[in-house]
């Protein structure tokens, strides 16, 4: 999905540069092109993720790919006609206002299909290939149009959304939405304007959120001046022409190809703080020694240290959040994260301008450089406070995976997938006669029983009894379909509820087949009259 992202972005970009060159667009007209490409996601990512966490993320992925496509395919027929660069310019805006809930919704599946064991590479192997295609891109970019033309880099970006629809309909795993019954529209409204209210207040207490935020927003401000510097450098500082920025974006790319094993192995280690303040070092320190390289292989050898600590940086607090945060908050969070990141690049991009033309080329790097120091200095005492909350909670969760670890229904599950389930885990008591689930609802948790009993009822007939450590409402998950039975509580008793996206996750990354989980599941499918056998 990278490749097929990475490649159509470049080729996109290199076509639109060519447009709006052919329309006489100065530099003050590809400052205004920056801002529509960064403008709309650094406005509305954050609210956007909110659609990665309410809805079906796979077909919200392929939707979102098909728009933007059919986007491209506009800018296209606006490319080869009379379309003027304020118009051309519009539909770019429109196309990246589109993509806002994209790379939310993306990176918070992560997760879904990596699993928890593979979480750490599957983030490097992204990253990596992030940093690879923003020089691959343009060098593709850069053939298809000189060998037909600009209009044709729009519709091989329009291709590659269309390939990437593809690609993502294909990912079943993507899916993590299992509501089986259709809610009015009244209910609807109520979910949503509760996800906008104590969703946000769970996103502002998100346990290392705001450092993180903060340190993208930084670590990106630097990459957005690098868009502008680094061409300078090409040109002015090395003579390479503007074919060397090629050659130092390519540094950049080989260094990130480099790190991602160890990048991979860091994230599995309880080294997260020392690792993030090292990859800081390695943008700041690269950048300020830039300032002084006149050869060209010593700036490349700094430029592939930085490239090694941006793959770093990012996997360790990509990785962080996600095992952090809750996963109907990973959309919303990614979101912040993504505002963090845009506005941070389109800053830079704005003011390197500013900084060369005031401190010359060597001075904004180590403008830069020191930017992305202090913001290492104030986030190491947070970093280290974080590491000791992650700490702490696998403490307190223990007596919880403890419980966990001894059921059938998660046999072959690592800890740190029961650490998942126990932290998404909540408590419930109902008094007896109480109705926990009732026959035909929405299948939407999975029920732990830990103390009481409660009684299963198909219609008014009793066919089963429930008491500690059983559970019920897999059924309707792994079937996708309504409650098969009503489920009352015989006498008060205290339920461990756990969301069934999770509990479906857990089970995907079992190592061992759930057995317990199928018997107890067959048993009680054949105790129900009315269930579906197939």
């Amino acid at each position: 999905m990278e490749v097929v992202s990475g490649l159509g972005d470049g080729v996109f970009w290199v076509g639109l540069t060519a447009v709006l060159l052919e329309r006489g667009l100065g530099a003050a007209g590809f400052g205004i092109a920056a801002v529509a490409r960064l403008g709309p996601r650094a406005l509305i990512s954050a609210p956007a993720g909110l659609l990665a966490d309410r809805l079906d993320r796979r077909w919200l992925l392929v939707a979102l790919d098909l728009l933007r496509g059919a986007v491209l395919v506009m800018l296209a027929f606006a490319a080869a006609s009379d379309v003027g660069a304020a118009g051309l310019l519009a539909l770019v805006a429109v196309g990246y206002t589109i993509a806002a809930p994209y790379r939310p919704a993306l990176t918070s599946a992560l997760p879904l299909v990596a699993g928890e064991d593979g979480l750490a590479s599957a983030n490097a192997h992204v990253s990596m290939v992030r940093q690879v295609m923003t020089f691959v891109g343009p060098l593709i970019g850069a053939v298809v149009v000189a060998a037909w033309s600009p209009t044709a880099a729009f519709v091989v970006d329009a291709a590659s959304f269309l390939v990437a629809a593809v690609l993502l309909a294909s990912i079943s795993a993507l899916s993590d939405r299992f509501e089986t019954g259709a809610s009015n529209l009244a209910e609807q409204r109520h979910r949503w304007r509760r996800d906008l209210t104590t969703g946000w207040s769970d996103i502002r207490d998100a346990t290392g959120l705001s450092v993180i935020t903060m340190l993208v927003f930084a670590m990106y401000t630097a990459r957005g001046a690098e868009l502008v510097l680094f061409i300078l450098v090409a040109q002015e500082q090395l003579g390479l022409g503007t074919a060397g920025i090629g050659v130092l974006t390519g540094a950049v790319g080989l260094g990130a190809i480099a790190a991602a094993p160890a990048a991979t192995r860091l994230a599995k280690t309880d080294h997260t703080t020392a690792a993030i303040t090292v990859s800081l070092a390695t943008t700041a320190v690269p950048l300020a020694a830039l300032a002084a390289i006149q050869s060209t292989p010593a700036a490349c050898l700094v430029l592939t240290v930085l490239g090694a600590g941006l793959v770093v940086f990012e996997v360790l607090c990509v990785v962080m959040l996600q095992r952090l945060t809750r996963r109907d908050l990973l959309g919303r969070v990614f979101g912040v994260v993504g505002t963090a990141s845009n506005a941070g690049k389109l800053l830079g991009a704005i003011a390197a301008p500013i900084l060369v033309a005031t401190l010359g080329i060597s001075g904004a790097l180590v403008s830069i450089a020191v930017l992305v120091a202090i913001a290492a200095g104030v986030a190491v005492p947070a970093l280290r406070s974080v590491s000791r909350v992650v700490s702490e909670r696998r403490e307190e969760l223990r007596p919880v995976t403890d419980v966990l670890s001894r059921l059938g229904i998660f046999d072959g599950a690592s800890t740190a997938v029961l650490e998942r389930v126990g932290s998404s885990i909540r408590q419930e008591m109902f008094a007896a006669g109480t109705d926990v689930v009732r026959q035909g609802e929405p299948a939407d948790d999975l029920y732990i029983v830990r103390t009481g009993r409660v009684v299963i009822l198909d219609g008014d007939a009793t066919i089963n009894t429930l008491a500690d450590d059983d559970w019920f409402g897999e059924i309707g998950l792994l079937l996708h379909q309504p409650r098969i039975a009503t489920v009352r509580a015989l006498t008060d008793v205290e339920l461990w509820r756990i969301p069934g996206a999770t509990f479906l996750s857990a089970l995907r990354e079992s190592a061992a087949e759930p057995t317990a989980l199928l018997a107890v599941m067959a048993d009680r499918v054949g105790r129900t009259p009315e269930a579906p056998r197939g």
